[in-house]
């Protein structure tokens, strides 16, 4: 969500207009004039004593909780990590005076030090972070700044349309000439009736600070505003989002509002795939074939004691109540025996371009190091990758049939709150496993999947649902990678085009500056 007022604010806002609207209802003139003032004396003194009382005992939020961390469904690790530089600059907004709230120059440097930190950020070993940067990113960047926090100030602050930028900068000088017309206002009314003194004290002890507190908070919303806004776009010129312009970016992504506000929507893109690719990988023998058969739900893809897939095999499985259809990948299992060199590059290589990835261990083998070893290796990748969005991993443990008590066979099993001896043993097999990759997934799923000897559990219960509840984030990493790939392909002859089309323009520019102007002097 954007960053709205707090509840606390509006409530002693609210408190504060509430009695002038009731002074205005019943009007001030009838009130004299048929003697009432002395009925309605109470109001403002009783509204400013209880909006004091609430602003005291309603402890304002602080900073951290009224602003959220920049988040977006295609932001990459790199990128969570310099959506926190923004949140420090963000943070600072307690500490900044009015003066400097209202103040279009402390903006623009606020600006500039962001725009430096996250360039630095980005691209550590350049000398000038910022050169390291293409010409149409930066100009998409700003205009794409601009035009929403102009479209959000059309909309959303009352006046802009009327107040000028000098007008504005009043602002910051309210408590001052507020005062001056307040104390005009209380000497004239204290020489029309003694008894507002009594209002006059109230008015200062209750409500003055709580004014200029209502004052700061509501610059500090347009700070917070705008350094979201322009963090959020140094972030994607940064992460190389924009080498293709703001109308590329704009319909691939969406809009900032659906990106940087709402992290959960799903983006309306063009790139949006229809069919993910899910890599089902895992060493020799730890059932990713019966797995693949148990989704689908019929026996397709070969399974036996010894390693039948040679090659990557790809079976079709629709999601339901989808357009989507998910692309299973049967990978030759990595392992020293059983598959070759080129099978184990082949299944890496399957696992690096894949949108999502479940991760296949047999829960009655304890050997994880192989496992292990191909998860730091995909991670080393995406690290030196960093403009990609790993996919988000799944893993499931097969053969939880061969588990302990191994002639109990009862199945659904309650592994989460176990009770039986068998439960508790598929849960210490997901506790073992969920430590061991607790920085690749905390999502580990056990079933049983023995199509052949009509053994399925947990497939339709927990895998299904855990796959699709990463559905979004595995479309995230396949736009992201379908939109790179795009703005590296035909790179030549884009360039030439462009090319063609600058020396049209320079023919055109000189035609119409030296033969058409000379020929009209003559």
């Amino acid at each position: 969500m954007p960053y709205t007022l707090s509840r606390r604010t509006l409530t002693l806002a609210a408190l504060t207009v509430l009695p002038l609207l009731v002074y205005l209802g019943l009007g001030a003139y009838a009130l004299w004039m048929n003697g009432m003032f002395a009925w309605t004396f109470w109001i403002l003194p009783v509204f400013w004593i209880l909006t004091w009382v609430i602003a005291m005992v309603w402890v304002p939020e602080q900073s951290g909780s009224i602003t959220s961390q920049i988040a977006s469904p295609q932001f990459t690790d790199r990128d969570t990590t310099a959506a926190a530089i923004v949140r420090k600059y963000q943070d600072q907004v307690n500490s900044l005076p009015p003066e400097k709230l209202t103040d279009p120059q402390f903006y623009l440097q606020q600006a500039m030090l962001l725009s430096r930190d996250l360039a630095a950020h980005y691209h550590p070993k350049s000398g000038d972070p910022i050169e390291a940067l293409t010409v149409p990113e930066v100009l998409a960047a700003a205009r794409l700044a601009i035009d929403d926090m102009e479209q959000w100030i059309l909309e959303s602050v009352p006046g802009s349309r009327i107040f000028t930028i000098r007008q504005l900068k009043w602002l910051q000088h309210a408590p001052k000439w507020v005062k001056r017309i307040q104390d005009t206002t209380w000497a004239a009314s204290v020489l029309v009736n003694p008894a507002n003194v009594m209002k006059y004290f109230t008015s200062k002890l209750t409500i003055s600070p709580i004014t200029q507190e209502l004052q700061t908070e509501f610059l500090a919303a347009v700070y917070l505003r705008f350094i979201r806004q322009t963090g959020f776009y140094l972030i994607e010129m940064n992460s190389g989002r924009l080498r293709g312009g703001a109308e590329l970016y704009r319909k691939t992504f969406g809009t900032a509002e659906q990106q940087a506000f709402t992290p959960n929507a799903t983006q309306d893109s063009t790139l949006k795939p229809e069919s993910l690719t899910v890599a089902v990988i895992g060493q020799v023998k730890a059932g990713k074939s019966s797995l693949i058969n148990a989704l689908i739900g019929k026996q397709v893809a070969k399974s036996d004691v010894l390693p039948e897939t040679r090659n990557v095999t790809r079976y079709q499985l629709p999601v339901p109540d989808t357009d989507v259809t998910l692309t299973l990948l049967d990978t030759p299992g990595y392992a020293d025996a059983g598959a070759t060199r080129e099978q184990i590059r082949e299944a890496k290589r399957a696992l690096r371009e894949s949108d999502m990835l479940i991760l296949v261990m047999a829960a009655n083998s304890p050997a994880r190091d192989t496992d292990r070893q191909v998860m730091n290796e995909l991670q080393d990748w995406y690290r030196r990758h960093p403009e990609l969005k790993k996919p988000p991993i799944l893993i499931c443990l097969t053969h939880i049939d061969l588990l302990s008590p191994m002639m109990e066979w009862e199945p659904p099993y309650d592994w989460r709150s176990p009770t039986r001896p068998k439960e508790h043993s598929i849960h210490n097999a997901v506790d073992h496993v969920q430590e061991l990759f607790k920085d690749v997934t905390n999502d580990v799923i056990p079933v049983c999947s023995d199509v052949e000897r009509e053994r399925t559990a947990h497939i339709l219960e927990d895998l299904l649902p855990a796959l699709l509840k990463s559905l979004t984030e595995g479309q995230m990493a396949a736009v992201l990678r379908m939109f790179h790939r795009n703005l590296d392909r035909d790179r030549m002859r884009i360039f030439f085009s462009q090319l063609q089309k600058s020396g049209k323009m320079l023919l055109q520019t000189w035609v119409d500056e030296r033969i058409l102007k000379t020929f009209n002097k003559k």
